[in-house]
């Protein structure tokens, strides 16, 4: 039950921080025109983002599980004398195996900055249902594939869970092509009387963002294969992951400080404009962000890899439902995008049974 209840804090907390991003951003695309500012406040999103990772690690302390006192007497014991010989090499440490921990760690960090850039980037120029709906739909593809190709995901029902999977995608393919068709007639689109197609002056916007989005969440991947590699193992616990990911974050906001948006920028104004901006910001964050890494993490810690990405499947139809809800009078649903939350939706649940399955560990 616990898990399953991470799970929807997963979907639900990244849905709330997309939907208060995606304000944010369209505030200053009403305040500014300039790329240069939409460029700086991208960056300055970013950084916010990743200095929330600061907060995992202490909060992980307050999550963490009791998994020490269920070790067997000499396991604790292991561990005390473990922890104790750490002590003891305390003074090496700019030895080997911190360096190759640092690079571990370096190595992750570029890889979640490429993707935490990009969805930054394209909540600027694309809708946030568009984002949440690419973006998730190119972490699940590339996310299972190579957990199958890395040895990862467990040999067990293949062949049933590979047609679940395309009556999946099938389903999101649905939802993507009927999505125009539904602008339109809630009335966010417009025919051209003289060439009869529709006129979309944000259109090569969408694509662009569709495409850095898309493409930036590739390296979600390989990020999740190396920390399953590296890190997800019965020696680091919650907490230590916790850890991993406070340096993740601090290395990230070094490496986004140069491009940091300057005192003579034109989007300072909008920083410092009150609670129109601080306001969905940090609301993202404490409703949004942190409960969804925090629950990513436990999921990731207690349930198989595979089952993980399913959330990425429950995003997208959650995000759905938020548009219906939060836009009832410019939401037009049609027969064929019905039928696309239909298969999504049981494709979801199936494969959700299929891969839980709890660890032995915590």
């Amino acid at each position: 039950m616990t898990v399953r209840l991470y799970w929807f804090t997963a979907v639900m907390g990244y849905v709330v921080q997309t939907k208060f991003l995606s304000h944010v951003q369209s505030l200053n695309t009403n305040k500014n025109n300039d790329n240069s500012t939409s460029d700086s406040i991208t960056v300055y999103l970013t950084f916010i983002y990743f200095a929330s990772w600061l907060l995992i690690f202490p909060l992980s302390k307050l999550l963490k599980d009791n998994s020490t006192s269920s070790l067997p007497i000499s396991n604790q014991i292991e561990n005390r004398i473990n922890s104790e010989n750490l002590n003891l090499n305390h003074k090496q440490l700019f030895s080997y195996s911190y360096f190759k921990y640092f690079v571990k760690i370096f190595t992750l960090a570029i890889l979640a900055l490429v993707t935490v850039l990009s969805y930054h980037t394209a909540l600027a120029i694309t809708p946030a249902f568009d984002v949440a709906l690419i973006q998730n739909t190119s972490k699940f593809e590339i996310t299972i594939l190579l957990f199958g190709i890395c040895g990862i995901a467990k040999r067990k029902n293949i062949f049933r869970n590979y047609v679940i999977i395309m009556f999946g995608l099938l389903g999101v393919l649905l939802i993507a092509y009927t999505k125009a068709t539904c602008d339109f007639l809630s009335g966010k689109l417009t025919i051209n009387q003289e060439t009869g197609e529709l006129n979309d002056p944000f259109l090569f916007d969408r694509l662009k963002g569709a495409l850095i989005c898309g493409l930036g969440a590739l390296t979600t991947g390989p990020f999740a294969v190396l920390y399953n590699r590296w890190f997800n193992t019965e020696k680091d616990s919650f907490v230590k992951q916790g850890n991993h990911l406070l340096l993740i974050g601090i290395i990230n906001m070094i490496l986004l400080s140069p491009f940091f948006p300057t005192v003579s920028s034109s989007s300072v104004s909008l920083l410092y404009s009150g609670k129109e901006f601080w306001l969905p910001v940090l609301s993202s964050i404490a409703l949004g962000t942190l409960p969804h890494l925090l629950s990513l993490l436990y999921l990731n810690r207690n349930a198989i890899p595979e089952y993980l990405t399913t959330t990425n499947l429950g995003i997208i139809i959650t995000m759905g439902l938020a548009e219906w809800i939060c836009e009832p009078t410019q939401t037009f649903i049609v027969r064929w995008e019905v039928i696309g939350y239909l298969l999504l939706s049981v494709a979801c649940v199936i494969l959700s049974i299929s891969f839980y399955d709890t660890r032995h560990f915590h």
